[in-house]
């Protein structure tokens, strides 16, 4: 009697610290995934994010929960009043938050729109005196939501959406180019291992509670090794002070972001355009498939325009960056209002004129994109209106048409003048004397702006293609004083390409360290469309003339001849194309062809008509050649240099690769276990007696074949006798009772009670996750 009195006040000891224990471990891995993960996503989208509200809020409704959890009278009163209470200091201080709220808001579009081209409106926080004490009232909301959040999903072992939370976070983190904290993301996926390992070894009512509970803390010591081991390659190939300025991570990011646009917008390869990724250039490739195909109401000659390139950097030519983009956003937004947009400015143009033989004769353009890359809209110079649904403000907001969907868009109908660009010298006299005579005051007003705009980004030149330039088309006159005018820079540089380079299909990839422009006109001096374009561009910018590189289609005379209105004109992958396009002031932009081979394919404007508009006078082209003063390189253990950066990247690479197959193999087991184990329960759960005896007498001779020698004589005399019973319920045509159904279930629970007891951590793991017996 005194031995089980004893038994009996230390049992509820003993239960009590098993339910402290798991409280505290519960809110610990909460708490990790939760609160981290929180402070993680919300530092992608701000600079000032307070972590202990978030914490401590985190921690406390966790804890608060999961102690109430555990009263069985007064615990659900309890939570009740402490979310009535939650709700009412809330409301108290509504201001507060709302105010944190706005702030954290307009933190996100600054953000989302100089590093992801994602324009969201912000709001006037002009008003706020309290900032930051409103943002720290404000973080304890999503602090309180991400913990009810978290204890649902560990209610309910919902292990898809701890994976998803996985997922998303590198998602966003390529999305805002963002700097992660080593620390705070250890942790953060450190959590999110413990508690998928906690979730699926405790995802089973069983009796093996104490099993479950050493296979937790063994698959938990395993995660924690993996990720310190991980955590310390990392350090050492990528140092967290030198994270954000690495080569190494631009590239793996530059490498990732083209992989995923390949995707979604490519449909294998039609030519070998390289959207203005220069150094990727080798010889000039196209196929006779269709790239597109074009119906139009008024069949012209066209230029449609897809990449546009306005920043060179070397190697490469990019559209304007997000962050410059979004720095203009104001003023494109009063354009816009206005009706004033770049892309519909030649045929503005034409209607400030109004005469019937430059333009006006406005028509349908349909536009199916069959195999080119569908990133863009392909639109020409002549568009009359921005379509439906692009007239508000983007990162390409005055070049080109982004087009909208996860995989582009391939379809699409556009309004278009006649054919402008053959003869926009015409047309821009027109306008110059139009203006001059004190008409169109809205548009000249606007074009002034935009003119301003385009004169600070698109004249950018490299300073040492400026000395190169220099010495090889001679004085390119004061910029800051006006530029050269059109026609004799347009003559000087195709008339320079023309005698010093050849133009072939045939050329080389340029895989030398430095200038791609430099390296094609003093080493190379062989290239085609791309090579031509590039450097005329770069050379439009020598003599102060605004210039953009451009890959797109050409519609060429040849293809609309003898087409009707409505007719289907097919646009082969060879007629894709690069060219290079300036800015002619007060009318907009044009394209210019500068690869000799081009000349005579579109119909081009007389250039020496309309454009004797004089800026800084340019010296003559010089007579001789000569050599220009090359600069030194100095390539300092270069090659130990780049043996280091494979090794490098090839690490990174692998861990990312692991990373990816542990996270598809615990989303893997985790589901065919979960089929495995709905289609055994629906089985044994049969209405029929015979069937469901004869499965789980079958799954009993899968657990029996682990060895007899695992379970006691008696268990295996209950085996022996319900594998008769098996036997004549799959052959018999005798009926099974109930009593031997229930015998049956029983006999195999009293085996997997056994089975989990008599066998290792790595067995029991095998026979739950791969073999799916339990």
């Amino acid at each position: 009697m005194e031995i089980w009195i004893t038994e009996s006040g230390q049992h509820p000891k003993r239960e009590y610290r098993k339910q402290l224990s798991g409280i505290l471990l519960q809110t610990a891995l909460i708490w990790l995934v939760a609160g981290f993960g929180l402070i993680l996503f919300l530092e992608l989208f701000s600079e000032q994010v307070y972590r202990v509200p978030v914490l401590l809020s985190v921690f406390v409704v966790t804890l608060l929960a999961l102690v109430t959890a555990r009263i069985p009278k007064t615990g659900l009163a309890v939570r009740c009043g402490s979310a009535l209470a939650a709700v009412l200091l809330l409301l108290l201080f509504r201001r507060n938050i709302l105010d944190g709220a706005a702030l954290y808001w307009n933190d996100a579009a600054d953000i989302l729109g100089s590093r992801a081209g994602i324009y969201l409106n912000r709001y006037d926080t002009t008003a706020i005196t309290s900032g930051n004490s409103s943002r720290i009232m404000f973080l304890i909301v999503p602090g309180i939501i991400a913990a009810v959040l978290g204890l649902i999903i560990l209610k309910y072992r919902w292990c898809i959406l701890t994976l998803l939370c996985a997922a998303l976070y590198p998602a966003l983190l390529l999305l805002t180019e963002g700097v992660p904290d080593h620390k705070v993301c250890f942790l953060f996926y450190l959590g999110l291992l413990l508690k998928l390992n906690f979730m699926l070894t405790h995802s089973t009512k069983s009796d093996g509670r104490a099993q479950s509970s050493r296979a937790f803390w063994e698959g938990g010591i395993l995660a924690l090794g993996v990720m310190l081991v991980a955590g310390l390659l990392a350090a050492q190939i990528l140092p967290e002070a030198d994270y954000s300025s690495m080569e190494i991570v631009a590239k793996a990011k530059e490498e990732v972001h083209t992989g995923i646009e390949n995707l979604r917008y490519k449909k294998g390869e039609i030519n070998s355009l390289p959207n203005g990724r220069l150094k990727e250039c080798a010889a000039w490739t196209a196929s006779d498939d269709t790239a597109l195909r074009v119906t139009m109401e008024n069949p012209d000659s066209l230029y449609l325009r897809g990449f546009v390139g306005s920043t060179y950097n070397g190697s490469e030519w990019k559209s304007i960056s997000t962050g410059d983009a979004y720095k203009q956003k104001n003023l494109f937004y009063w354009l816009h209002q206005g009706g004033f947009y770049a892309e519909t400015q030649l045929a503005q143009g034409g209607n400030l004129v109004g005469d019937d033989t430059l333009s006006g004769k406005i028509s349908a353009l349909t536009v199916e994109n069959q195999k080119a890359d569908s990133r863009y809209l392909y639109t020409p110079y002549e568009l009359a209106e921005i379509p439906e649904g692009y007239d508000g403000e983007t990162p390409l907001t005055d070049s080109t048409l982004g087009a909208k969907g996860l995989f582009g868009q391939r379809a699409y109908t556009l309004r278009t003048d006649r054919n402008l660009v053959g003869n926009f010298t015409a047309l821009g006299a027109r306008v110059y004397q139009t203006l001059a005579s004190g008409e169109g005051t809205d548009y000249r007003d606007a074009e002034s702006y935009y003119n301003t705009f385009v004169y600070g980004q698109d004249t950018d030149l490299p300073a040492s293609l400026e000395t190169l330039f220099r010495a090889e088309l001679g004085d390119g006159g004061n910029r800051e004083q006006g530029h050269t005018d059109y026609y004799t820079a347009i003559t000087r540089i195709r008339a320079y390409l023309e005698k010093n380079m050849t133009y072939s299909t045939a050329s080389d990839p340029d895989t030398k360290d430095g200038d791609f422009v430099e390296h094609f006109l003093t080493d190379t001096k062989i290239g085609h469309s791309v090579h031509y374009a590039s450097a005329a561009a770069l050379m439009f910018r020598y003599y102060g003339i605004p210039s953009r590189y451009v890959e797109g289609y050409l519609v060429t005379p040849e293809d609309v001849r003898d087409k009707k209105s409505g007719d289907t004109i097919e646009i082969p992958g060879k007629n894709g194309h690069a060219w290079t396009e300036i800015y002619i002031d007060g009318l907009g932009w044009v394209p210019v062809e500068m690869t000799p081979e081009y000349y005579n394919v579109m119909k081009e404007a007389d250039l020496k008509t309309g454009l004797e508009a004089q800026g800084a006078k340019a010296a003559a082209i010089p007579e001789t050649e000569e050599e220009p003063p090359m600069e030194e390189n100095i390539q300092t253990h270069w090659s130990l240099r780049l043996a280091l950066f494979g090794i490098e990247k090839f690490l990174i690479l692998l861990l990312s690769v692991f990373d990816i197959f542990c996270l598809i193999f615990i989303l893997t087991v985790w589901i065919l276990r979960f089929r495995a184990g709905q289609i055994r329960k629906r089985r044994f759960q049969s209405g029929d007696d015979r069937s469901a005896v004869r499965a789980m007498a079958g799954y009993a001779e899968l657990l029996y074949r682990h060895g007899p020698k695992l379970y006691s004589q008696k268990t295996r005399e209950t085996y022996q006798k319900i594998s008769v019973i098996g036997q004549r319920a799959a052959f018999s045509p005798h009926p099974v009772s109930g009593e031997e159904r229930r015998e049956t279930a029983a006999c195999i629970r009293t085996m997997q009670k056994e089975l989990k007891a008599a066998t290792g951590w790595y067995e029991k793991w095998i026979m739950k996750y791969i073999e799916r017996l339990y």
